[in-house]
């Protein structure tokens, strides 16, 4: 008979948690279509964001602190939130998570991400 036994091997895993405060997949917003900012009473543009999270440049924001925040798609969606300030880096970037997401804007933020996934893809197969 030709069959696996079963394994019970409790060695390394295949794939691990990134050691990152964000788990989710981050995308670029470009050049062209940024996504707005307005945190607290400063304006800025996105250096990324994902499902749960949002980067961009400390301007004096304090770490562990929520700030109020209007988040702008580039398909002109704005969005009044939330952000906690979870992380500082070394670039002097705050990582932040988006806190208050109702449905419709956890589904514009999805839709954006996917959108941004394909335009990459497409840029990477020529097409």
């Amino acid at each position: 008979m030709f069959w696996k036994k079963k394994s019970k091997d409790t060695g390394p895993k295949l794939f691990k948690k990134p050691p990152e405060t964000r788990g989710a997949f981050r995308v670029y917003p470009t050049e062209d279509a940024p996504i707005m900012l307005k945190i607290g009473k400063t304006s800025l543009k996105a250096s990324d964001i994902s499902a749960s999270g949002i980067s961009f440049k400390n301007k004096d924001f304090k770490l562990g602190k929520k700030y109020p925040m209007e988040l702008t798609l580039p398909e002109k969606k704005t969005m009044i939130l939330e952000t906690e300030i979870l992380k500082i880096d070394d670039r002097n970037v705050c990582r932040c998570q988006i806190l208050g997401l109702n449905s419709n804007q956890e589904d514009a933020i999805h839709s954006y991400i996917l959108g941004r996934q394909k335009e990459e893809i497409g840029k990477g197969k020529g097409i």
